[in-house]
């Protein structure tokens, strides 16, 4: 009977965590996975490279990784019996005291602090159990000055029909463009920040992609909506730099200088196109009553108007009967 193979064991001293990650990064940088792995990064910023990387070869499907204790008090979750944890490198400092002799002879005494390293275990979202959490991700979150106005704006100028779909689940996409029924979709519960975003995106698409006919690359079409909604977007005060950054890295691995030199111009012109149908509207609506009290003031102000000429009427209608 042939004998069970042993199990890999994950690396658990500092060196063979260091020889995982020098290993990996060869094997993830010089084939398809690059890819992956860019889009895995994008939700472990917090870590350093070194750490995302072995996370990633630990665990290419990890969502969101914490260390034991910390799931327990911080996220009130237990880490489910038998779980094996992904192995990292846990960084510290060590102070200690060195003597130091002065030019004058004197010895001082001086801290100093040393960096190490230590493994330590940390384990994925998927791999605990107990209080649900909202999971961290790379979507924007903010709220966005003149939202109403804005969003308005941008669904005005389109002949697209734009709607909420509640199909559209978080974490496959937030928005989905169709040029023949010529409708966009956007997913509901999104922040101001990542609605506006990705209707932009979408909107892009609309003016860039609706042509069947010209054959553009699925990447170049990503490129080119997601520029245009940071470039737009940046127009408008809203940074969405950690959102869209990761997304273009995911998309521009295999294009030269000369195609993305094209996509630059169509990019430009439809980014002015948005920008200014957006300052043309939103200087209109600040020229308007913005606020209940300034339309309360105005109304109040007609209705004085109407009274005082109803007066008028009333008086010269008494000074007729007077005269009769």
């Amino acid at each position: 009977m042939a004998e069970k193979p042993k199990e890999k064991q994950p690396p658990k001293t500092t060196k063979e965590l260091l020889e995982v990650a020098a290993e990996g990064a060869k094997k993830v940088f010089s084939t398809d996975e690059y890819l992956e792995y860019l889009k895995f990064c994008s939700g472990f910023h917090q870590y350093s490279v070194r750490n995302q990387l072995l996370i990633y070869l630990q665990n290419p499907h990890a969502s969101f990784v914490a260390g034991f204790n910390t799931w327990q008090t911080k996220f009130h979750r237990s880490v489910t019996k038998g779980e094996k944890g992904i192995r990292i490198l846990a960084g510290g400092k060590r102070e200690y005291e060195r003597k130091v002799r002065q030019p004058d002879g004197t010895i001082k005494t001086e801290k100093k602090a040393k960096m190490f390293f230590r493994p330590a275990a940390v384990f994925d979202y998927s791999q605990t159990s107990g209080e649900p959490i909202k999971m961290l991700s790379n979507e924007l979150t903010g709220e966005v000055p003149d939202y109403t106005a804005i969003y308005a704006t941008l669904v005005q100028a389109t002949d697209y029909h734009v709607t909420f779909n509640k199909e559209l689940q978080a974490g496959q996409t937030n928005g989905l463009t169709r040029p023949l029924k010529k409708e966009i979709q956007l997913r509901p519960g999104m922040s101001q920040q990542q609605t506006i975003e990705t209707l932009v995106h979408e909107l892009a698409h609309s003016e860039l992609h609706a042509d069947p006919s010209q054959k553009i690359e699925t990447s170049t079409k990503e490129l080119e909506a997601e520029s245009t909604a940071f470039i737009v977007c940046h127009h408008l005060g809203i940074d969405t730099s950690h959102y869209t950054f990761p997304y273009l890295a995911s998309w521009s691995k295999d294009k030269d200088l000369s195609q993305l030199s094209k996509s630059l111009t169509r990019i430009q012109n439809t980014a002015e196109k948005f920008n200014q149908t957006l300052d043309q509207n939103l200087q209109k609506m600040k020229e308007r009553p913005r606020t209940f009290e300034q339309v309360a003031e105005r109304a109040k102000a007609h209705a004085t108007e109407k009274n005082l000429a109803k007066k008028e009427q009333g008086l010269e209608r008494k000074v007729q009967e007077k005269t009769r």
